[in-house]
């Protein structure tokens, strides 16, 4: 039988790999003060002025596309973004092949559960790591010249200059602080309520 702590962990993982996902696919990273223009890790917003010549009538048109309009690692403006995409999209695919290595172990009995058990643990205890560098490596890059075009050149490693933090890394430092806890559940996965009554005094 399927343990509560079992599926606890098993709704936890999923979703923190939800949302990072999210997180990954959202362009607020950043904000800039006219909450138009923001920067994520694969996409970017700006005002699109393209049918309109006018710049004012245009300001609430917000056209967001990914670097160098085309999707590809290369068009990412910064080194250190570049190192935090590859991170963090690594860190996502590590966390669900946790979820499925543990799944595979309600079907594997013997000496092999033993093994699967211990992989899980390492590759979400992995994943979690792998995701809280990328976050550490991405403020790096706000001393790129594209980062100071629209930050300011008061902007560098650490510091947003004119702009602000947004709410897709606020999301993601939130599924870190929930994830240290999911290896910690997989090492209790088979602890029954049951179990846990006959431990407590009366």
């Amino acid at each position: 039988m399927v343990s509560f702590v079992f599926c606890l962990w098993i709704l936890l993982t999923a979703a923190i790999a939800a949302v990072w996902s999210v997180s990954l696919l959202q362009p607020v990273w950043v904000l800039h003060p006219d909450n138009v223009h923001s920067f994520g890790l694969q996409k970017y917003c700006v005002i699109d002025t393209q049918e309109r010549g006018d710049l004012h009538a245009s300001a609430l048109q917000r056209k967001c596309l990914p670097y160098g309009k085309e999707l590809h690692i290369g068009n990412i403006p910064s080194g250190t973004w570049r190192a935090a995409f590859l991170l963090f999209s690594s860190g996502i695919l590590l966390f669900i092949a946790s979820v499925l290595t543990g799944l595979m172990s309600l079907f594997i009995q013997g000496k092999w559960d033993k093994y699967v058990s211990i992989t899980t643990k390492y590759i979400q205890s992995t994943a979690v790591l792998v995701v809280m560098s990328a976050l550490l490596t991405y403020p790096l890059g706000f001393g790129s010249h594209f980062f100071r075009y629209y930050c300011g050149s008061g902007a560098g490693p650490y510091y947003t200059g004119q702009c602000s933090m947004g709410w897709s890394y606020m999301l993601a430092i939130m599924g870190v602080s929930l994830s240290v806890f999911c290896p910690i559940l997989w090492s209790f996965r088979w602890i029954k309520r049951d179990d846990v009554m006959e431990g407590i005094p009366v």
